[in-house]
């Protein structure tokens, strides 16, 4: 990605969990807006990256701050951070479904971050501070349990049924299926969040974005594949051929770019006004892993013989990546109006070839 030093438009933004996938890229935009980075990570080291990398210009230039916050769901974990910023982006969430497995690692720490990100930011950043924009996800949406297969979901609808059973599961003392602890995770924490905006009246506005499977080439390549985020892993799968068969689906099988993803949070920090307790799907349409094999073969023909073939033009419709009638359908278009002015998202085989070719440095 080429880097442009825009002059400062004096404002500080801050982007927890700044070394994360989407975080890294909400960073890298407001940077290029002209704003003054501060980012929070959990360990110093894991900014060195990007500190090096692809903000090294602009941590250069003093424009960009990295403070460690080893556990968020210290009360007052985030007082320093918030000072004086003007938006705030959290993104911070433990999402690691290779470990992860009960309440308490997952669900409980969700919460006890956002919470305390808000109560800092009433309580130490300043009456500048505009908007918060808080990083969800469709599965806070998206419940095939209350809504049936074929429900159309947009921003009104809630999973309900996911932090029942993870209560349930951790009652008994066992573990709790990771994607049922994943959607009970989103969904406690932003309804924490619209509770705080309910009781505490905060000056500055809130959001809520809920992206679907996020995919994109990232702002900082992992040094290996094995260290990317679980959205990009089955990318990598396919495209190096470690992948023998199409994996299984992620969710609803929706998709969306993480430059767009990027370009949503800021225009929700940017325009208070309009999207003050709003809730923004963003998701382009439906790609399931079988997208990915047919983008990724006709992108590549040479390595054909290596990235499986499946059942090609399964699970999605063309033209426009649109869900099948005999399944869910989830669709971002209520952010398309709102941004207006022609935007629109990234197509996915695009997002895809993109990706790859971020990938081929692995090679």
């Amino acid at each position: 990605m080429a880097t442009s030093l825009a002059a400062s438009n004096g404002k500080v933004a801050l982007v927890t969990g700044i070394n994360g996938y989407i975080a890294s890229a909400i960073g890298f935009d407001l940077l290029r807006k002209g704003y003054t980075l501060r980012g929070t990570s959990r360990s110093a080291k894991s900014v060195d990256g990007l500190l090096q990398g692809a903000y090294k210009p602009f941590a250069d230039a003093g424009r960009v701050q990295a403070i460690q916050v080893p556990d968020m769901t210290v009360p007052g974990a985030f007082d320093e951070a918030v000072k004086g910023t003007h938006l705030i982006f959290h993104t911070a969430s433990p999402i690691n479904f290779r470990d992860l497995k009960t309440w308490d690692h997952f669900v409980g720490p969700a919460v006890a971050g956002i919470t305390g990100v808000l109560t800092s930011a009433l309580e130490h950043a300043g009456p500048q501070l505009e908007t918060l924009v808080i990083t969800s996800s469709v599965a806070a949406i998206s419940d095939p349990a209350v809504y049936g297969p074929t429900h159309y979901y947009t921003e009104a609808d809630w999973n309900t049924s996911a932090e029942p059973q993870a209560k349930e599961a951790k009652a008994r003392g066992e573990e709790t299926p990771v994607g049922v602890l994943y959607a009970a995770s989103k969904s406690a924490a932003e309804r924490a969040v619209w509770k705080f905006r309910d009781e505490k009246k905060p000056h500055f506005a809130l959001t809520a974005v809920n992206p679907g499977v996020v995919v994109g080439p990232p702002v900082q390549l992992p040094s290996s594949p094995s260290s990317l985020n679980e959205t990009l892993l089955p990318v990598w799968s396919i495209f190096s051929g470690e992948a023998k068969t199409i994996p299984p689906k992620i969710g609803s099988g929706s998709f969306v770019d993480v430059r767009d993803v990027a370009t949503i949070h800021i225009w929700a920090a940017e325009h208070p006004a309009q999207s003050a307790g709003q809730r923004f799907l963003a998701v382009a349409g439906t790609a399931p892993p079988q997208a990915i094999a047919d983008a990724l073969r006709e992108a590549y023909p040479q390595r054909t013989d290596i990235i499986p073939k499946g059942n090609p033009g399964a699970g999605y419709v063309l033209p426009g990546w649109r869900f099948p009638e005999d399944g869910p359908k989830v669709y971002g278009t209520k952010i398309i109006d709102a941004i207006g002015g022609g935007w629109d998202y990234i197509p996915f085989d695009k997002s895809v070839r993109d990706t790859a070719k971020a990938f081929e440095q692995y090679l």
